[in-house]
């Protein structure tokens, strides 16, 4: 069900493709002035900075999201915080994806103001517990084992030290006679157990519990199979997305439907997942684009094609409308695409199998497009998939290769049109794919 949870918000999100550019930071906002003002800088020197760093204004959202830019001085003030030479600043930042290799801190792209700055080499810093770290150490004799077993036991399942943020995230090794004892409590066989293991992506078909590389700790064993065998429903956490169902009319019995037909869908095939790799590769292919205008026939060909294929991948029919409430014009996507506005217009999306079963309508409302609700969407969808991906888990795992992963690419740039934003939505639906793919690495 949780695979389900997350590829239904995707489908949401990608189909929906609303304008982003209605919640674009404009030049003249009060906000952005007043901000200007407080860290004494001109806008011209403020926007030109930003140019020169590959971002644009119509990125951010509010001003509350800008920073003071990354100067010479400010590097000296975070280096001497954090009792750093430049070379040691360099490599944490080399290591951790923000800039290449050889660069400068300055000459860094994604770490771009003060405030980030002195943030990340904090967060960066605190990682890893050290060896003789006297919890560490205490919790070691708590669990009877010694320094070198426990550290040689994280090792043989690809993880270290460096990955924990505190010693309460660790646990007690998973040993067979933990496994016998979680085995006894919910009355499973060796075989049923694996067998839950395997549903839910904790261990490859064929592996035994004691070779999972996810579930490493008695405690964690004890907690999943509690949550499997008892299904600790998600209805008890709240997703903070009824009111959107709410306000774009969809109802219970519609997702519903759609729940029902993404049970047909053989999401755990290989060849399935392979041709959602394959559409992603091709996303990440595509050079970086503001809008429309500045792509070739080529390239919306190529964009077109890669959301047809998904469509057809989740065996989807999608129809889009321009509505009064009363008459219905039809939209190709490729009109859509070029959409810039509905000309005071909503939007209607109506979704069916591919054997024409109508499985559900949503309608945005042309004040929605400069409301808050379509402003959340994005957020809440990020609550949900956090939520999904580790509910209430007993460790959590810090997986420092996950952080350099997320800060090694180049977030998307804000556009004017729905063609673009159509693009932001088809990465959502790739990155939940990837993301329930991957379950068990989340809390990492």
């Amino acid at each position: 069900m949780k695979k389900l949870l997350v590829l239904l918000m995707a489908v949401l999100l990608v189909l929906s493709a609303v304008p982003a550019s209605t919640f674009a930071l404009e030049q003249d906002d009060n906000e952005f002035e007043a901000f200007l003002k407080e860290i004494n800088w001109s806008k011209e020197d403020y926007i030109e900075y930003l140019n020169s760093k590959d971002w644009t204004l119509d990125y951010y959202e509010s001003a509350d999201e800008l920073g003071t830019p990354l100067s010479e001085e400010g590097v000296q003030e975070v280096m001497a915080a954090f009792e750093l030479t430049r070379e040691e600043l360099n490599g944490l930042l080399f290591e951790y994806g923000d800039i290449e290799e050889g660069q400068d801190v300055l000459d860094g792209i994604y770490l771009i103001f003060e405030e980030d700055l002195y943030f990340y080499i904090e967060y960066y810093l605190e990682a890893g517990i050290e060896e003789n770290d006297p919890e560490f150490l205490a919790f070691l004799k708590e669990i009877g084992w010694s320094q070198e077993d426990y550290i040689a036991y994280l090792a043989s399942k690809d993880w270290s030290l460096e990955d924990y943020w505190s010693v309460d995230e660790l646990g007690t090794p998973l040993t067979e006679e933990g496994v016998q004892a979680v085995m006894a409590e919910f009355e499973l066989t060796r075989e049923e157990l694996n067998a839950l293991l395997v549903q839910f992506g904790d261990i490859e078909k064929g592996e035994d519990v004691l070779d999972g590389i996810y579930i490493i700790f008695q405690e964690d064993l004890h907690y999943w199979i509690n949550y499997y065998v008892n299904e600790e429903p998600y209805e008890e956490i709240d997703f903070g997305i009824e009111g959107l169902f709410e306000e774009i009319g969809l109802t219970d019995e519609e997702l519903e439907r759609i729940f029902d037909h993404l049970l047909t869908l053989d999401i755990e095939d290989e060849g399935f997942m392979a041709q959602i790799d394959a559409l992603l590769v091709r996303i990440d292919a595509m050079e970086d684009f503001e809008s429309a205008d500045d792509l070739d026939a080529a390239q919306i060909a190529e964009i077109l094609d890669i959301f047809t294929q998904l469509i057809d991948l989740f065996e989807l029919d999608i129809k889009y409308y321009l509505t009064d409430g009363t008459d219905k014009q039809p939209l190709t996507l490729a009109a859509l695409m070029a959409l810039e506005t509905t000309n005071g217009m909503d939007l209607l999306i109506e979704i069916y199998n591919t054997q024409g079963t109508f499985l559900a309508d949503m309608i945005f409302t042309a004040e929605m497009f400069g409301s808050e609700i379509i402003k959340e969407t994005g957020k809440d969808i990020e609550v949900v998939k956090e939520a999904v991906a580790a509910p209430k888990p007993v460790t959590v795992q810090k997986d420092v290769k996950a952080v350099k992963t997320v800060k090694g690419g180049k977030l998307p740039k804000t556009a004017s049109d729905y063609g673009v934003n159509a693009l932001i939505g088809l990465a959502f639906v790739l990155a939940g794919f990837l993301l329930f793919r991957r379950m068990k690495t989340a809390g990492n």
